[in-house]
């Protein structure tokens, strides 16, 4: 019996080819984000990312007219405590978003607009050296599939209508007075979403390096040079592979805070994908308000 039909088969691929971005937004780091804060510290976190991509790289988008516009908007809230015998940060994550693309190999625009999966989880550090900036820790993070989310529009859809996990091992250096360096290495589990045109939809883990730079021009502003790059996430539909679905890309771009006074910073930062296999090719523009209590 056919598993599904062609054009179905083809919009797989934007599921999490160029929209899984957004699902897991919260594990997109930045810079200086596992430095440490004195236990009874919380901070409210505002992004608003948008994504643009006019470009879709890979066999499905045979016509050439795949794009994708997401306007995004999340609160995040973080404790730090020491009540798990290290510091640990407690939190969670809210998100909603505006969903527009053409997907490869379709006729026309699909849009959906709501509340995407929420996530908790926390980071337990390993590693909390202030005097020399020196952090490691592991964050873990549990997506809960309660966002909105349309069976029979599910690749726009604001929620994934799946169980997922993210585990993101961080190493972060000073050196000398003005520079800190990052590692990030992370893995994003997915589990199954049961609702996918009516068919059982699984995905193959995704892991990604991501890594940071950053400079302090003066005490209360600091410039970053950012570097993702993602392998996997490869898609099966009632447990049949399907094919051109395994993603790889890599994307480069620039971050610069600054903090407005002792409580609130303001971020700003912008990405672009230099290299793009079965997903969007675009660019991700984010501004990050943080408030500290």
């Amino acid at each position: 019996m056919p598993m599904i039909h062609t054009f179905t088969r083809t919009t797989t691929l934007a599921l999490l080819g160029g929209l899984s971005s957004l699902h897991a937004s919260a594990a997109d780091l930045n810079a200086r984000d596992f430095f440490g804060a004195p236990s009874g510290t919380s901070l409210g976190v505002l992004y608003l990312p948008a994504s643009r991509a006019s470009d879709f790289h890979g066999p499905a988008d045979s016509t050439g007219k795949a794009d994708l516009k997401v306007n995004a908007v999340a609160y995040r809230q973080v404790f730090f405590t020491d009540l798990c015998g290290t510091l640990c940060t407690p939190q969670f994550i809210v998100p909603f978003a505006d969903i527009n693309a053409r997907l490869p190999g379709a006729g026309q625009h699909s849009a959906e607009s709501g509340f995407g999966d929420p996530q908790v989880g926390g980071t337990v550090f390993f590693i909390n050296d202030p005097a020399s900036r020196t952090y490691s820790g592991l964050l873990t993070l549990i997506t809960l599939p309660v966002g909105e989310y349309h069976g029979n529009n599910p690749d726009v859809s604001p929620g994934a209508n799946r169980w997922g996990t993210t585990f993101v091992y961080n190493y972060t250096q000073g050196i000398g007075e003005k520079w800190v360096l990052e590692a990030n290495l992370e893995a994003q589990l997915y589990g199954k979403n049961d609702d996918y045109f009516g068919s059982d939809l699984k995905q193959d883990p995704l892991y990604r390096l991501q890594a940071f730079a950053s400079y302090d021009f003066t005490p209360s502003t600091y410039g970053a040079l950012r570097l993702i790059h993602a392998d996997g996430g490869e898609l099966r539909i009632n447990d049949q592979r399907i094919d051109n679905t395994h993603k790889r890309y890599t994307q480069v771009g620039f971050e610069v805070g600054h903090w407005l006074d002792k409580q609130n910073q303001l971020m700003v930062g912008l990405s672009q994908n230099v290299a793009t296999d079965n997903g969007y090719h675009g660019t991700d523009a984010l501004l990050r308000l943080v408030h500290v209590f």
